[in-house]
């Protein structure tokens, strides 16, 4: 937790954690030395094992594996990746407690379905009783993300929010709401389920 200078202490309070993240499976992992050149490798997440022969491996790939953190090929840690800032409200016409006050602070490549299993978590959310669920659903499958008073598709990440939806903001205001669930299609006049059932013969 961090404070600036100036301002009341709720004011200046600045809530910096890490988000848990994984990468979706089906994500494609390119390793390249630069945009000049080829890929060296080009793998899916969930084909990585972990026997990629050294030659198609960089330098500075295992210096970072080797450290756990990024590196260039003499073993000096480099900048990490950019983040991005957000608040995270409840929508105020939500049944729902309210997490937190503060920025919250998180890669740029974070999905915006991570940003609602992080408030899962926080918060300690339940499915309603009220709203249909199957055998396996979770309870982020039911939450939904707002931004500039648009939903929030849960595969966007925060870079791509900024730019499209938020029109380059510095910071991202974000509300989450549980979902409304889908009204029943009304019946298609002139459609055979709409006419009435007889019994007998003419």
């Amino acid at each position: 937790m961090q404070a600036g200078d100036g301002g009341s202490e709720e004011e200046r309070e600045e809530v910096d954690e890490g988000l848990d993240y994984q990468l979706a499976e089906s994500v494609r992992v390119l390793v390249t030395e630069g945009n000049a050149h080829p890929p060296l490798v080009t793998k899916r997440v969930s084909e990585w094992d972990g026997l990629e022969p050294m030659e198609v491996m960089p330098e500075w790939l295992v210096q970072s594996l080797d450290r756990g953190y990024a590196c260039n090929d003499r073993g000096e840690h480099v900048a990490e990746t950019p983040k991005i800032g957000f608040f995270l409200i409840k929508d105020p016409t939500t049944e729902m407690r309210q997490m937190q006050q503060g920025k919250l602070n998180a890669p740029q490549i974070l999905r915006a379905r991570k940003v609602l299993v992080y408030a899962v978590s926080k918060l300690n959310l339940e499915i309603p009783a009220s709203m249909p669920r199957g055998a396996n659903d979770d309870v982020v499958d039911f939450l939904q993300l707002h931004c500039a008073d648009r939903v929030v598709p849960p595969d966007m990440n925060l870079m791509s929010i900024r730019k499209f939806l938020a029109k380059g903001a510095d910071d991202l205001h974000f509300t989450y709401s549980w979902k409304v669930p889908d009204a029943p299609e009304p019946p298609q006049r002139g459609s055979q389920a709409s006419l009435p059932v007889t019994s007998g013969f003419a």
